[in-house]
């Protein structure tokens, strides 16, 4: 494979393999890397490649003819296949391994390097098929950049790794960061070496590698966790934290628009369509919070009914609104509810207020669900989500509330979205399939 760098500071690039793997596989001819420098196309006798910008600002920027030609000089216009030519700039897209795997498909690499304020918008339309960011810092060139990516991509080219799965293994090779490694000695102080490394056991090695890798992701890259699609070996490793999360309605302690704690009434619609979210993303249970009892008698005898309906039906239907009412569960207090699920799990659940106001719950951890989510699921304790009906939940009547999910907004001012909505999309956030 062919790397040409155009730079105006070739003496940034080539120091940089004169060791290491890809020094080693420059060496060998398993990849190349050239350099283009922009001033031996000028036409002055400064050799300039840079100009005052138009409309005025500061610093200079690098002129469209030098930077064109050296460009033009790396392959003939009808040169087949043609190089990809790479600009790094702030403005392109991620540089992420999936793209690095992308690249080095490729047979040649064009790989621009910008320097002051940038370079003459007139080069990207011509001459630049992609632009790529390292990150989102500034630095003071593309050369970087541009070391960045041929390290990256020359890792993996056939020929340049000894081991040839070694790529497959590494950090973010499939979307999450790599298991723990170690070496001899085997105790170092009082840390051991995790004795399923020492067993010689390949299948418990490989599913203790797996699910240190899952746990690291979670805990360093919640990012990356937000888009972890488990597989049903994975689901084995570490439970599913749908499968341990609840949601609570909640009519009392819960304000009106005066702020005066109320009890609200329950609705038809609620029960039925909360319900419905629920089992569509796999919680362990919905539960209605009210100390009314002719409500949570309501409640109770919908749900039966439904019930009824499925087992009635020849042959009887299971998946239906049937199945995701049996998942309600009433009871008069929210301390009752985190009873009944420390009583289910074995632990008591991690309690999670929402509100449409910021303000709320000022002692609770703010969160995002993709933080939860990863946080989460490095702990055994079970989840409950409460839901405020009315003008929202009684902050000061609800002590046990330890986070706060952030809360969700649109793009006016207005934010009265139903419980129902506002309900739906949280468990999107949460457990919702990443594409």
């Amino acid at each position: 494979m062919k790397f040409t760098v155009v730079t105006i500071l070739p003496e940034l690039i080539e120091p940089s393999f004169a060791a290491g793997v890809v020094g080693r596989a420059r060496e060998a001819g398993t990849i190349t890397v050239a350099t283009v420098n922009p001033r031996d196309f000028t036409t002055d006798r400064h050799r300039s490649v840079d100009d005052t910008p138009f409309g005025g600002g500061p610093g200079m920027v690098m002129k469209p003819e030098p930077l064109l030609a050296a460009i033009a000089s790396v392959a003939p216009a009808d040169a087949t296949p043609r190089p990809h030519r790479i600009l790094l700039s702030p403005a392109g897209t991620p540089f992420t391994q999936h793209k690095a795997r992308e690249l080095a498909t490729r047979e040649h690499l064009v790989l621009v390097c910008g320097r002051y304020e940038g370079i003459d918008e007139r080069v990207i339309e011509l001459a630049i098929d992609e632009e790529i960011s390292i990150g989102d810092y500034v630095l003071s060139g593309g050369e970087l950049g541009a070391l960045v990516v041929i390290d990256a991509v020359s890792r993996l080219v056939p020929g340049v790794l000894g081991e040839a799965t070694s790529a497959d293994e590494e950090s973010h090779s499939h979307g999450m960061l790599e298991y723990p490694q170690y070496t001899r000695p085997a105790k170092l102080g009082e840390l051991d070496v995790p004795p399923v490394l020492l067993g010689g056991n390949h299948a418990a090695i490989a599913a203790w590698r797996r699910q240190r890798s899952i746990e690291r992701t979670a805990q360093h890259r919640p990012d990356l966790f937000a888009r972890f699609a488990p597989t049903a070996a994975d689901r084995k490793l570490v439970a599913p934290l749908a499968a341990r999360t609840h949601i609570a309605l909640v009519h009392h302690p819960v304000t009106d628009r005066t702020g005066k704690v109320v009890t609200t009434s329950m609705t038809n619609l609620d029960i039925h369509d909360i319900a419905r979210s629920s089992l569509t993303y796999g919680l362990a249970g919905y539960h209605l919070i009210t100390p009314v009892t002719v409500q949570r008698e309501k409640a109770e005898y919908i749900a039966g009914l439904w019930a009824q309906e499925n087992q009635v039906r020849t042959p009887p239907k299971s998946g239906g609104r049937g199945d995701a009412l049996a998942l309600i569960q009433t009871a008069d207090s929210i301390d009752t509810t985190i009873a009944a699920i420390t009583d289910r799990h074995g632990v008591a659940p991690l309690v999670v207020a929402t509100s449409a106001r910021a303000e709320s719950f000022p002692a609770a951890t703010r969160q995002t669900p993709e933080a939860l989510r990863a946080e989460a699921t490095l702990s055994p304790n079970p989840i409950l989500i409460l839901l405020g009906t009315g003008w929202g939940l009684a902050d000061s009547l609800i002590p046990g509330v330890s986070r706060m999910l952030a809360p969700i907004e649109g793009s006016s001012d207005w934010n009265h979205l139903s419980v129902r909505s506002a309900a739906a999309i949280l468990l999107d956030r949460l457990f919702g399939r990443t594409p």
